[in-house]
């Protein structure tokens, strides 16, 4: 579904950084989603297109290739940024019922 509030985009890096009218538009195209506890966000792009994944609600548990582990919590400065965001994360992994946004890169590049 598409963001019926806009202010959450007010929220997340470089989204925040857009014009108003930028970030109306985006918003008619960004996807909500809802991510049951113990699964991957990550593995769901049925698109196959690059896409920047933001956590909005809930949490995610997250180990990098150094096997080192981190819970990130919707609404904190981390969560800010993009989960995908060129980090070197092995495993992602629900730890609760979440709701992620997904914005397809391409569209922040026009």
């Amino acid at each position: 579904m598409s963001i019926p509030d806009q202010t959450i985009l007010e929220f997340l890096e470089p989204i925040a950084k857009l014009s108003a009218g930028r970030k109306k538009e985006l918003a008619e195209v960004c996807y909500l989603e809802k991510v049951g506890k113990g699964i991957n966000p990550l593995r769901m792009n049925v698109s196959k297109t690059p896409q920047l994944i933001y956590l909005i609600k809930g949490n995610l548990g997250l180990r990098f290739n150094n096997d080192k582990k981190l819970v990130l919590r919707a609404g904190s400065p981390a969560a800010k940024h993009p989960i995908n965001n060129g980090y070197e994360i092995k495993d992602i992994v629900a730890l609760t019922e979440i709701e992620i946004m997904r914005v397809d890169t391409e569209l922040l590049d026009i």
